[in-house]
């Protein structure tokens, strides 16, 4: 894991998130080795989001348990509703079977339809 990446993001303050989310993205960066959830990559500074499983809206709260670290496009992919918009990121991502159904198990948990293999 990357010291100076969990140093940045100590230092980092993330728009308007609560000190709760912005300790738990540092907690959850350092469980998770550094990697992205979903690809198991190892991401780098501007690679990294922290999403909420059940989002905010639907009282998704900042605790550890309900965030995962994932890489950007991961993170665009989950919340897409575009088809053009899931087609290029599905080509970026370019999923096995196990990160697909990661990725459809974060789109229902965000209460999105999951998406259809072709």
């Amino acid at each position: 894991m990357d010291l100076s990446i969990l140093k940045a993001l100590m230092i980092e303050k993330q728009g308007n998130e609560s000190v709760e989310f912005m300790d738990n993205r540092i907690s959850l960066y350092s469980a998770q080795y550094g990697k992205c959830a979903v690809t198991g990559k190892v991401l780098q500074k501007d690679e990294i989001h922290c999403h909420h499983k059940i989002p905010k809206f639907a009282k998704g709260k900042d605790r550890y348990e309900n965030l995962i670290i994932i890489h950007k496009d991961v993170h665009t992919l989950i919340h897409a509703k575009k088809p053009e918009t899931i087609k290029k990121y599905m080509s970026l991502i370019k999923p096995d079977s196990n990160q697909f159904r990661k990725i459809n198990y974060l789109r229902e948990l965000a209460n999105l339809v999951a998406i259809k293999r072709k």
